[in-house]
């Protein structure tokens, strides 16, 4: 096994761990309304909506987890195959690992064979465009999966960490823009788990990104697995919950251009936290490390986890009294 396939494999050997999670508990100084007589049936409580033309059955992208090492297949291949069945978005893991190796491009093709009709986001660092990767190597992984847009992952803290991490983020903003005006599909930024700052978001979207992932602290946090990898306690206990939380980051993100998707991630583990962050502005949710033992068991417990979840985004609105996943930006929250 090669040194990024290791690494690869110890990702999500640690992310199964508990620890590699953060306190959670998102949103727990805010409170839904509770409507006793919420005057609507749940039966027609609808939790659709849309992306890039395209319904989906309830706005989650199931995030970007892995690639390229034995688990991958599996975990991809059952993630794909629900989420088309399920009428959900996905990201795939980083593709760096397919440019550099050939035998992992059949674990990151394979998703869009068994999800011919799913929104799908191809997935690179922006980092890469400081250690010789071009625009071409950018459309390569869009091309390499049928994606509809691509996911630019930006990692600095995950980076400084990781032995051996990539760690010049000089001048990157340029070639971000060069990306974005000529990949060819609509480009979202994302963080890793520590926080997608309002400045640099502003940034990127002065650069045409369209999509902003806050991917704040509360969930996985990557400087917790790249410390313990290199078996630095220090580090692990430093550095696991430093950068922002998701509820602060979707309060500054109410500053940007209202036509700009905002996705929250990082901690999103509940539906009553999903229709929270609806309240707050967000146009999705994502998560990962709760889809990973259900990938690894199989396309109907995946399945199984995604419908459970949207039963739950229904009752959610149900009880507040709002009959859509659109209607809910209005809710009124209180803080406790």
């Amino acid at each position: 096994m090669s040194d990024i396939s290791e690494r690869k494999q110890a990702h999500l050997d640690l992310c199964l761990e508990p620890n590699s999670q953060g306190s959670g508990n998102l949103f727990s100084e805010y409170k839904l309304p509770y409507r006793a007589l919420p005057e609507i049936n749940l039966a027609d409580v609808s939790t659709e909506t849309e992306l890039f033309k395209k319904r989906l059955s309830q706005p989650l992208i199931i995030a970007s987890m892995t690639g390229g090492v034995a688990h991958a297949q599996t975990i991809n291949t059952n993630l794909a195959i629900a989420a088309e069945a399920c009428g959900v978005a996905m990201g795939v893991g980083s593709q760096r690992i397919a440019l550099e190796k050939d035998e992992a491009r059949e674990t990151f093709e394979l998703v869009r064979k068994h999800a011919p009709t799913a929104v799908i986001f191809a997935n690179m660092g922006a980092i890469q465009l400081n250690y010789g990767r071009t625009v071409d190597d950018y459309r390569r992984v869009v091309d390499m999966i049928g994606a509809d847009a691509l996911y630019l992952h930006i990692n600095p803290l995950q980076e400084a960490i990781q032995p051996g991490g990539d760690t010049n983020y000089a001048g990157l903003l340029d070639k971000i823009a060069d990306v974005v005006a000529k990949v060819g599909v609509p480009v979202f930024a994302k963080e890793v788990g520590h926080g997608l700052d309002v400045v640099t978001a502003k940034a990127l979207i002065e650069r045409g990104v369209k999509g902003v992932d806050c991917a704040g602290t509360s969930g996985t946090s990557w400087a917790w697995v790249e410390a313990k990898r290199a078996g630095d306690s220090a580090f692990e206990s430093w550095f696991k919950e430093y950068g922002l939380r998701s509820n602060t980051l979707l309060e500054q993100y109410r500053e940007l251009p209202q036509d700009i998707y905002k996705v929250v991630s990082g901690g999103v583990r509940t539906p009553i936290e999903a229709v929270k962050a609806r309240a707050l502005g967000a146009n999705f949710y994502s998560f990962a490390q709760p889809f990973l033992a259900p990938a690894l068991e199989g396309p109907e417990a995946v399945a199984a986890f995604i419908r459970h979840f949207q039963r739950g985004i229904a009752i959610t609105l149900f009880t507040a009294g709002c009959k859509n996943w659109e209607a809910a930006a209005q809710l009124p929250l209180q803080k406790k």
